[in-house]
């Protein structure tokens, strides 16, 4: 036989009005006043457990973005650093054995800024029109 757990009695104190409503509702629903209250309480704490839920889903949503937007500059920032590494090493190999002064080093420097600068552009554009 099927052994049904057992109903905790909760009072409550209601206005007048309420209490109409909830005799006209179970005498409507064709049930006790206990089961339409039981009922309406069920559903009330599902949609508080829903809410909460959601909640929960709505800050895991702005943090993913959060870490979603970081990432997204680190590889940009990647891509620049490559970008300069590249352009450097082309420099160095076109210039390999031949002495140079402080004020070519910074020209390719600022040269290797400018050519990272177009690269990362470019992958960004790209990206955006893709999408």
């Amino acid at each position: 036989m099927v052994r049904r757990q057992p109903l905790v009695t909760v009072s409550a104190v209601v206005t007048p009005a309420i209490a109409e409503e909830i005799d006209r509702l179970a005498a409507a629903g064709g049930m006790s006043k206990s089961q339409l209250v039981r009922e309406l309480l069920e559903a009330k704490l599902t949609e508080r457990a829903n809410q909460r839920q959601e909640d929960a889903y709505d800050r895991l949503e702005k943090r993913l973005k959060r870490i979603e937007d970081r990432f997204s500059s680190l590889i940009v920032k990647n891509m620049k650093y490559s970008a300069q590494a590249l352009y450097l090493e082309m420099k160095n190999l076109e210039f390999s054995g031949k002495p140079q002064g402080r004020s070519f080093l910074d020209k390719h420097w600022n040269e290797s800024l400018e050519f990272a600068g177009k690269a990362a552009e470019s992958k960004t554009t790209k990206k955006v029109v893709e999408e």
